[in-house]
């Protein structure tokens, strides 16, 4: 399986540009986690996003038989 992970940062500038160099200077001196915000991982799009567990056969009988 492959999965995606993204790096969230939150730098404060005036332009696209000056926020690039900013972030780029934070990572030069190794002080990028002042602007670090989160981590976003996502899975492969083809697979299910949680496995639901099964139900007991006490349960199932008794949506069958109450109808719920």
């Amino acid at each position: 399986m492959e999965y995606t992970i993204i790096r969230v940062y939150r730098v404060v500038a005036s332009s696209q540009y000056e926020a690039t160099d900013r972030l780029m200077e934070a990572f030069e001196k190794g002080v990028q986690r002042d602007y670090y915000v989160k981590d976003i991982v996502k899975g492969p799009p083809d697979a299910p996003a949680a496995v639901a567990r099964p139900m007991s056969w006490w349960a199932l009988a008794r949506r069958q038989i109450l109808g719920r």
